[in-house]
């Protein structure tokens, strides 16, 4: 990986933490557990270090990654990292997408999916092009990716706020593709553009939960699918809650 793609990653990451209060104040979706801000840093803390065996890194993300938002999150990233040059950021960028998609059981529109659908779009209509401009492109699609969430899940425009995994995704990019063109402090005022977004309405009745979230990690070998279905009947039995299985 080439040093501007990895203090690109760093960038992500630390527009992350600086932003993950707002993350789970406005988690509502699937469930109002406020966590998404936290477990996405826990998530994507690998991006900080990455090693020079690239399996190394992806191999930390995978057992780093927590709720839903985190394995999505890392499923792409462990496509996003193969990129090696600008030429192939594109592919990988669709390498990622298309894994993220597979990261939970049930995935939906609306959340940190249809803003890695954008980015995948918009990247792949031609190369990458290491100009201010080209990014405030990028930018200007993935904001209105993120916009576009209340439309496309009910419990958002009821809570009056985006999907928070969404926003998180917008936010680390907006830092890794500032980072590449080197505007390391220029980036968009978050509570201006997604201004009356980022508050949940006081007329939104959050929907209790019972349950238990559960994130595992399964190495594969020859009776892999057998052991999968068995793990998953076990839990949806008897622990009746979200299964995100990792694979």
């Amino acid at each position: 990986m080439i040093p501007d793609f990895q203090k690109a990653h760093i960038a992500g990451v630390e527009r992350i933490a600086a932003w993950s209060d707002v993350l789970d104040d406005i988690n509502v979706f699937p469930v109002a557990d406020g966590d998404t801000g936290r477990n996405l840093i826990t998530s994507l803390t690998p991006l900080r270090y990455l090693e020079k065996n690239l399996e190394d890194t992806i191999h930390k993300l995978l057992l780093s990654a927590r709720g839903n938002s985190g394995n999505i999150a890392v499923q792409f990233f462990s496509g996003f990292l193969t990129a090696d040059s600008y030429a192939n950021l594109a592919q990988a960028a669709k390498f990622g997408r298309d894994q993220a998609w597979q990261a939970v059981s049930q995935p939906l529109p609306g959340t940190m999916l249809t803003v890695l659908d954008t980015l995948v779009d918009f990247l792949t209509k031609g190369d990458f092009e290491k100009r201010p401009d080209y990014v405030t492109a990028i930018m200007d699609h993935l904001e209105e990716s993120v916009k576009s969430t209340p439309d496309l899940l009910p419990k958002l425009k009821q809570a009056g706020v985006v999907d928070s995994g969404a926003l998180g995704m917008y936010i680390f990019l907006e830092g890794f593709f500032k980072s590449l063109i080197g505007q390391h402090n220029e980036f968009r005022p978050i509570s201006t553009i997604f201004q009356g977004l980022l508050e949940i309405s006081p007329s939104y009745q959050v929907e209790m939960a019972e349950g238990y979230c559960v994130d595992t990690v399964i190495h594969y070998d020859d009776n892999a699918e057998e052991k999968v279905s068995q793990f998953r009947k076990l839990l949806t039995i008897e622990v009746r809650g979200d299964l995100d299985v990792l694979i």
